[in-house]
């Protein structure tokens, strides 16, 4: 909604008007809806200002006039009207990211409609199931799944991908400490201030996760945590604990309100919170209908229309070998992000390659 000029100046702004109050918090959430208020933080005047502009700028439209507009207009009168004149009015709808078959990245993302239907619950205040495994055969596209929320997030400032992947032969190296710091590092804290360890191993698994969601908290964002390929064979008990506890913190209290887990390729047994809150996604093979969508969506945006022979000769390269339904989903992935290379440059002739 906002430019980053627009965003540089009104937050400069209302950090001047809410440093000669005697509560910025209460300010702010006096100028906001009630359901957004709620969602306000504690903490410096820094982070609440950033916060309520993420909050405002997520909640877009949802109101005429929208959350933004009220919020400029209590607290900057007459300040930035050039600005609030513009965001009165609402732009043409923006295609759904939620939709997507080939992701900004130019990665395709096809089927899995119900894995992008539980990330859309993850927009909800209170999803009913704020955590995900997504299980599968190895090369069926289970890391796309962070790929695809890279997609969606991407024009959402007030929430934040925070994502670990585990390499094959990581996970004896990779303990609860070490892991706890490399989420507490992305989320900008010091890993230096880890809590001290305790020798009562389950204890210590749950300090290490309140100590990963208070820096969470504390940063001013939400976050979308995605642990990938810590799988039964790869994690080390204490390394499993943790993320169980992780996974329960996101089911109670503010967490719920404002952080997500998705885990890949992870034990979903292992877990202890109800089976209901568990969004459980398998990934399967690619149908050729999916993939002649997705080859559509790519030659479209190069102005190539169906009948047009380039796209006959393009949708044979890429479907050619395979069987209905795909079942090798990183050569189809390979060939759909080379045609989308390839038509972004305009130098599709008679060939998908260039």
């Amino acid at each position: 909604m906002l430019t980053a000029a627009e965003y540089d100046d009104i937050k400069t702004r209302l950090l001047r008007v809410v440093a000669t109050v005697a509560s910025p918090r209460q300010t702010l959430a006096a100028a906001i809806p009630g359901r957004l208020a709620e969602r306000l933080p504690d903490g410096e005047p820094r982070i609440l200002v950033e916060r309520v502009l993420a909050l405002c700028t997520e909640d877009a439209y949802h109101d005429d006039p929208p959350a933004v507009v009220v919020l400029l207009e209590l607290l900057l009168p007459l300040q930035v009207a050039t600005t609030v004149a513009r965001l009165r009015t609402p732009p043409p709808p923006a295609p759904d990211p939620f939709e997507a078959l080939i992701m900004i990245s130019k990665l395709p993302f096809l089927d899995r409609q119900s894995t992008r239907a539980a990330l859309r619950d993850f927009l909800e205040i209170r999803p009913t199931r704020p955590v995900m495994v997504v299980t599968g055969p190895s090369g069926f596209g289970k890391t796309y799944t962070g790929d695809f929320v890279d997609h969606v997030l991407s024009a959402r400032r007030g929430i934040q991908h925070c994502r670990i992947p585990l390499e094959e032969g990581q996970g004896p190296s990779t303990g609860a400490e070490e892991l706890a710091r490399d989420l507490v590092t992305i989320l900008g804290g010091d890993p230096a201030q880890q809590p001290p360890k305790t020798t009562n191993g389950d204890r210590w698994a749950k300090d290490l996760a309140n100590w990963v969601l208070s820096v969470a908290n504390n940063s001013g964002f939400d976050w979308w945590f995605l642990l990938d390929g810590f799988n039964g064979q790869e994690v080390r008990r204490e390394t499993q604990t943790l993320i169980t506890k992780l996974a329960f913190l996101m089911t109670t209290g503010v967490s719920r309100d404002r952080h997500r887990l998705i885990l890949t390729d992870f034990d979903r047994s292992a877990l202890t919170i109800r089976p209901g809150m568990i969004a459980a996604e398998e990934t399967r093979p690619i149908p050729f209908d999916s993939v002649r969508a997705a080859i559509a969506v790519v030659l479209g945006h190069a102005g190539i229309a169906p009948d047009d022979q380039r796209a006959v000769v393009a949708e044979a390269e890429v479907l050619q070998g395979f069987a209905d339904p795909v079942t090798d989903l990183a050569e189809l992935a390979l060939r759909l992000s080379d045609l989308a290379e390839v038509t972004d440059h305009r130098t599709l002739t008679g060939s998908t390659t260039s």
